[in-house]
């Protein structure tokens, strides 16, 4: 044995005195706040909430009069917070089953049976009805009830349709462009032609931002078995096609501000670049569709949507 470990490009182990244990590296135990934390983030499904939390205070600013109103701002983003967390949490409960069959997604706490269904929903159900409460009160009814539909439209027409249609994407597109109209409303108590603008920014957006995310999680999409675009399209030409034909859609809704007047010539440069570069990282994963150019489509998607409303709210007039 010692001849075959000397001559096999093993290292030789030495060998321990008698008695003496064998040193190991144990990891650090997590505590149990941030174990709590962890599990929490995971349900609300954390990074989602927080961009429908951030487009629903940019639908605010641009709703409001100067100076803002930080309290009221502050109303409008929790009690969406609510609604955001419960409609996360009842769609991992309808979805636990494909959920655990996807990679990315098995070790969801509700999929991976850490936490209760039944104890998820009334909590869901709980946070839902405390969020809408929140916004009636501290915002108007208007807020409440766009909410209100928002929550709808994603937990009961999207999540299920994902099972039926590749149709289901549109349907999605349109609850993740709603919270932006929620803090609209919370400032201005209308819906009108700037709250619609807000919302055909966000709608267009998630288009190429949800085509990128299924053509890098086809695989999985296809084993839990979701009627996704990317799995119907065989080929993938619809899918990279209508990647572009929307980006460029975005292009010229986002210059409706130079149109209308209501945005200053800032606003107006910085959109025509990041829209550029945006529909050259849809064109080339439209050229070439692979997973580095579809990654790419993602990357470009992440920080084209917080600049450009970054720069409609330093430069909104």
């Amino acid at each position: 044995m010692k001849h075959l470990l000397r001559h096999s490009g093993q290292p030789s182990i030495p060998s321990l005195p008698a008695g003496r244990a064998v040193p190991t590296l144990s990891p650090r135990p997590l505590s149990a706040a941030v174990r709590w934390w962890q599990e929490l983030s995971a349900l609300i499904k954390f990074r989602l909430t927080l961009l429908v939390l951030l487009t629903t205070l940019i639908g605010y600013c641009i709703g409001s009069d100067h100076p803002i109103d930080g309290l009221r701002a502050l109303h409008a983003v929790l009690g969406t917070a609510l609604v955001a967390a419960a409609a996360a949490i009842l769609n991992e409960v309808i979805e636990r089953r494909q959920d655990a069959q996807m990679t990315r997604t098995q070790n969801r706490p509700i999929a991976a049976g850490r936490v209760d269904g039944l104890h998820a929903t009334a909590a869901a159900v709980a946070s839902a009805m405390a969020g809408i409460a929140y916004l009636i009160f501290f915002a108007n009814m208007l807020a409440g009830l766009v909410a209100a539909a928002t929550l709808f439209t994603y937990v009961c027409l999207y999540t299920p349709m994902k099972l039926i249609s590749p149709w289901n994407t549109w349907v999605g597109a349109v609850s993740g462009a709603l919270p932006p109209v929620i803090g609209y409303a919370s400032a201005k108590n209308a819906v009108d032609g700037t709250a619609l603008f807000l919302f055909s920014l966000l709608f267009f957006w998630q288009m190429p931002h949800f085509f990128a995310i299924a053509w890098l999680y086809r695989n999985d999409y296809e084993k839990a078995g979701f009627r996704m675009l990317v799995v119907v399209d065989v080929t993938g030409r619809k899918l990279t096609s209508q990647t572009v034909f929307f980006t460029l859609i975005l292009f010229l809704v986002s210059l409706w501000p130079m149109v209308a007047g209501t945005a200053a010539i800032p606003y107006t440069l910085g959109a025509i670049a990041l829209g550029a570069l945006f529909i050259g990282a849809a064109v080339r994963f439209h050229n070439e569709p692979n997973r580095a150019s579809a990654r790419g489509l993602f990357f470009a998607s992440i920080a084209y949507l917080p600049l450009l409303l970054g720069l409609l709210v330093a430069f909104w007039k």
